[in-house]
C-alpha cells in the first residue's frame, strides 16, 4: 500500500493514544487492501470505520492490520480463491479467531491489539502458542484497527451469516469424513467420493462443518462436482476451535438446513483435524449428530490409528463404511489393519471407480430402508 495512504495518520496518532476511538474509513482506500477469503460473506459496503484504542477483539471481529514480517504464509487467499502475494507494508482486512493445527499452529485470540500473527493463509489473526517445529515462525502482523460499520460496531462475521432458509426435515443421507489426525488424508477422500457420486448421478452437496477458515476445502469440493459447497465460515465463524459443543452443533444443523433446501441427493460432510482433538470427540459423542450420519469413511496415516479410530466410531455406534486416506496407500499398512478388521480399504483410485458410488447408495439402502423412504 502507498505510504501515502490517507488515514494512516490518523491510524498512527489514535493508536498511540490509547483511547477507544472511531474514524471514518476511506472508501478509495479499498483497492490498496488485500481481503481475506475470511471474510468474504461481509459486503463491502459495511465496512466503514475503524476502531482504534483499548478494545479487546473477539473471535470472528474483521481487523485491518499490517504485514510486519514474513515466515511461515507469504500469501492470503482473496475472497475469489486467488492467493495474493505478502509484502512487508501490506495492509490486509482478517479475522480474528482461535487456531488448532497440530502439524503447523495452535493459536488464541488476543484479548488486545497488540502485535499478533497471521496463523492461516485464509485470513485468522491469532497469537500463537505453539507450533510444530518443521514449520517457520508464523508471518507477523500490528493490527491497526477493528472494522466497524458507520455506527462504530464491530464487524463480526456472526452478524453476516448467510440465512439457511427454513428448517427443513428432508432426509439426504449423509456421509462423514473423518480421520485420525490433520493430513491423514480426509479432504482428498471427501473429494473423491464427491466425484464419484457426481459421475454416478447423484447431485451431492458438501460441508466441512469444524476447522480454520479456507477456501482451499471449499474449492476441491466444488472441482470435484459438488452442487453446492459450504463450510463454517458460511455459518459466521472464523474458525470452530474453542466453541463449546451447542455452537458447533448448531453449525451441522444450519449447514445441514442450507443443504436440504438445496437440489441435491446427498451430502458429503468433512469434520476436520483428529477424533483427540477437543470439538471433534464432543461433535462425534452427540447422540444429535450421529443420528445425521449414515455412514462414515475413516482415514488414517497407518495401520495402528485405523485400527483405534474404527473402534472408536464403532462403539459410538457409527456405521464405518470403510478406511482410507495415507494408510490406503501402503500395501503392508492395508494388510496389517486387514487382519485385524473386517471394514475394508479402499484406496483413492478405487473410490474412483465408475460404479463406487451406486454401490455406496444401494448398501445404505439395504442397511438403513426406513430411512430412505423417507427421501
Amino acid at each position: 500500500m502507498a505510504k501515502d495512504w490517507n488515514i494512516m495518520k490518523l491510524i498512527n496518532k489514535q493508536t498511540k493514544e490509547r483511547s477507544h476511538h472511531v474514524t471514518p474509513l476511506a472508501q478509495e482506500s479499498f483497492p490498496a487492501i488485500k481481503r481475506a477469503f475470511s471474510t468474504r460473506n461481509v459486503p463491502e459496503s459495511a465496512i466503514q470505520t475503524l476502531l482504534t484504542g483499548d478494545l479487546a477483539p473477539k473471535a470472528g471481529d474483521l481487523v485491518l492490520a499490517r504485514v510486519d514480517r514474513l515466515r511461515q504464509h507469504l500469501r492470503i487467499e482473496l475472497p475469489n480463491g486467488r492467493y495474493s502475494r505478502l509484502f512487508v507494508g501490506d495492509h490486509i482486512i482478517v479475522c480474528y479467531g482461535n487456531r488448532y493445527a497440530a502439524d503447523q499452529f495452535e493459536s488464541l485470540v488476543p484479548d488486545s491489539l497488540a502485535p499478533c500473527h497471521l496463523v492461516a493463509g485464509g485470513g485468522i489473526a491469532s497469537a500463537m502458542r505453539f507450533r510444530h517445529p518443521k514449520v517457520k515462525r508464523p508471518t507477523e502482523i500490528s493490527p491497526l484497527g477493528l472494522i466497524g460499520d458507520s455506527t462504530g460496531k464491530p464487524l463480526n462475521l456472526i452478524d453476516w451469516k448467510p440465512d439457511p432458509g427454513p428448517q427443513n426435515k428432508r432426509y439426504l443421507p449423509t456421509f462423514l469424513v473423518v480421520g485420525s489426525s490433520m493430513n491423514s488424508g480426509k479432504t482428498t477422500t471427501a473429494a473423491r467420493l464427491i466425484n464419484v457420486l457426481n459421475q454416478d448421478g447423484y447431485r451431492t452437496g458438501a460441508i466441512k462443518v469444524t476447522g480454520t477458515g479456507s477456501g482451499c476445502d471449499l474449492w476441491r469440493f466444488r472441482d470435484a462436482g459438488a452442487s453446492h459447497a459450504l463450510d463454517f465460515t458460511d455459518a459466521g465463524h472464523a474458525s470452530t476451535y474453542r466453541l463449546d459443543d451447542k455452537a458447533v452443533l448448531g453449525i451441522v444443523n444450519q449447514l445441514g438446513d442450507a443443504m436440504r433446501n438445496q437440489d441435491i441427493d446427498v451430502i458429503v460432510m468433512e469434520v476436520a483435524d483428529g477424533l483427540l482433538q477437543d470439538e471433534t470427540r464432543a461433535l462425534l459423542a452427540n447422540s444429535d449428530f450421529r443420528d445425521q450420519v449414515d455412514g462414515a469413511f475413516f482415514n488414517a496415516v497407518d495401520s495402528h490409528s485405523a485400527l483405534h479410530g474404527v473402534e472408536c466410531l464403532q462403539n459410538l455406534a457409527y456405521n464405518v463404511v470403510a478406511v482410507s486416506g495415507v494408510v490406503s496407500s501402503n500395501p503392508l499398512a492395508r494388510q496389517e489393519f486387514q487382519s485385524n478388521c473386517a471394514v475394508p480399504v479402499v484406496t483413492k483410485k478405487e473410490i474412483s471407480q465408475p460404479g463406487f458410488g451406486i454401490d455406496l447408495m444401494e448398501r445404505l439402502a439395504t442397511n438403513a430402508p426406513e430411512k430412505v423412504m423417507q427421501a
